[in-house]
């Protein structure tokens, strides 16, 4: 696996300019390469709060290693490239490709629900053509959400923020991902071998019911979700697409086992609603408009 580079005090590097993201693993800001002037993106750790040093350092140790995770995806071009490791006033820093384009939760908020078919078929198939790439690579994401999904002016979707992603299988000792779209099994600590690509299934599950009812399962992000829970409340489970509500409901049962087995399964079932190639923009296009990247290219899986 190609080896992280060491800067090490990123100013001497990077213009850190204006935030425009934050998470819990850490805030984003746009940087500009002192050099060519290039456009970059850096992740920056959290500034040090009140608590013991150990937290802080441990939260520094833990952006390195979503740094090194990200270096052994190098080549997906859905995944934004590592372009170096550094730090900035003592917090560890990311430096990588700044990604020109729009979350796919704001695409969204203009259109929810999503009616056309060729719209979420279109979304759903490109993020598992991403999925499947880092499946295939032995990753599990762990965070799938629109607001980590960044939709470029030609329609082509990015996949971002690999800060819970683990190796599929081994054991974890905290819970992952962000609450409505993790899987039960991601709720907590989970044993070796428990925790497969079949959690990324459930994550792509919830964002089809997002656009398409509006509503994420198992109540959502208001409380922690309960096995025996209905997965709607009876007027959303109406409201789903005939042609997507079998599909949608098996990709978030609460058996990880009862899911479909990977995303090609999942693009199989979506493949008769993709738009074809050469074929013309829905009537009311989301913008930017993701169904672009069927319309030109042909599908890769």
């Amino acid at each position: 696996m190609k080896e992280i580079k060491e800067i090490g005090d990123v100013e001497k590097h990077y213009e850190v300019l204006n935030m425009f993201g934050e998470g819990g693993q850490g805030d984003l800001f746009v940087g500009r390469d002192r050099s060519s002037g290039q456009k970059v993106a850096l992740k920056l750790q959290k500034a040090r709060d009140l608590g013991p040093d150990s937290v802080f350092r441990s939260a520094g140790e833990h952006l390195r290693t979503e740094g090194k995770r990200m270096m052994g995806l190098t080549g997906i071009q859905a995944i934004p490239e590592v372009i170096a490791m550094g730090t900035h006033r003592r917090r560890q820093c990311l430096v990588m490709e700044f990604i020109e384009g729009r979350q796919l939760q704001n695409v969204l908020l203009a259109a929810l629900p999503v009616k056309d078919a060729g719209t979420v078929a279109a979304i759903i198939g490109q993020l598992c053509e991403i999925l499947a790439e880092v499946h295939d690579r032995n990753l599990v994401h762990c965070d799938l959400k629109s607001e980590n999904v960044i939709v470029q002016p030609d329609g082509r979707l990015r996949l971002i923020d690999m800060g819970h992603a683990v190796v599929e299988g081994e054991e974890t000792d905290w819970a992952r991902g962000t609450r409505g779209w993790a899987s039960p099994e991601q709720s907590d600590a989970c044993p070796a071998g428990r925790l497969t690509r079949r959690a990324d299934i459930y994550g792509l599950g919830c964002i089809l019911l997002e656009m398409t009812v509006m509503r994420l399962p198992y109540g959502g992000q208001d409380e922690r979700a309960e096995e025996g829970t209905p997965v709607l409340p009876a007027d959303r489970l109406a409201a789903l697409p005939p042609g997507f509500a079998s599909l949608a409901l098996r990709m978030v049962r609460w058996e990880a086992a009862e899911r479909p087995a990977d995303v090609r399964e999942v693009f199989d079932q979506l493949r008769c609603y993709l738009p074809q190639l050469g074929s013309r923009r829905p009537s009311k296009p989301l913008s930017p408009d993701p169904t672009e990247y069927y319309r030109t290219h042909q599908p890769r899986l």
